[in-house]
């Protein structure tokens, strides 16, 4: 995967669920559940979350260990739940903010986001 492909683009909000999408478009074939929000609120993304991943018929299990291509969930307190989200690849997380897309080890990621989840597609 060509990581500066997907940091120079613009995705719609919310950006890091549109770049989740987008990379398992172009790089595995596949597609994630799509889901829609009623607003932009920190609750609506973390609920919508739940039911992309947690809910999925798509066949997404939580994992221990990050792999490459696994959808990383991030939440900055319990009280906001996981509501950001981006893709490990090669021992960093890709993720996108409104301001950009970024490319970031995982030691990053944990000072900003102490809740971390990893997901994967089952066999």
């Amino acid at each position: 995967m060509n990581v500066n492909d997907y940091l120079a683009r613009q995705y719609d909000a919310p950006p890091c669920w549109q770049l989740v999408a987008d990379v398992y478009a172009g790089e595995l074939g596949q597609s994630v559940t799509d889901y829609r929000t009623i607003n932009s609120s920190i609750r609506a993304i973390a609920g919508a979350f739940r039911i992309a991943l947690h809910k999925s018929p798509a066949g997404f299990a939580q994992i221990d260990v990050p792999r490459d291509f696994c959808i990383v969930l991030m939440g900055k307190s319990q009280a906001m739940g996981l509501h950001h989200c981006g893709v490990f690849y090669a021992g960093r997380v890709l993720h996108g903010l409104v301001d950009g897309n970024r490319y970031e080890e995982l030691s990053v990621i944990g000072d900003a986001y102490p809740l971390i989840e990893y997901w994967a597609k089952t066999p």
